[in-house]
């Protein structure tokens, strides 16, 4: 019967590559939360603004029980004011949608 020594063993074994070991190919471990605030600070203010504005938006309809939908219809965009089963309350236009204002700043 052979008696191994794990210690001797172990002694023999090369030594493992490191986590900070360039040559460490297995994967590469990420820290959520700052990967997360390192993504949002790529998006600009501007959108981020937009962004807020269309939840704000999207709020206030739900509380009127009202919402916007958008349909393809023949190759074009559909814009409709429904209430919350689907029915429509009235059709809208693109521009009525995204608030296009044709004063002398829409063109700024």
């Amino acid at each position: 019967m052979k008696v191994h020594d794990l210690a001797a063993a172990r002694a023999r074994r090369p030594a493992r590559a490191t986590a900070n070991s360039s040559t460490s190919g297995f994967c590469k471990v990420y820290e959520i939360e700052t990967a997360r605030r390192a993504r949002s600070a790529r998006i600009p203010d501007e959108v981020r603004d937009e962004m807020e504005a269309a939840a704000e938006l999207y709020e206030r309809l739900l509380d009127e029980g009202r919402q916007i939908r958008f349909d393809q219809i023949r190759g074009r965009i559909m814009a409709s004011l429904c209430d919350l089963d689907g029915n429509l309350i009235h059709p809208l236009t693109l521009a009525e949608v995204l608030e296009f204002d044709d004063g002398p700043d829409a063109a700024a």
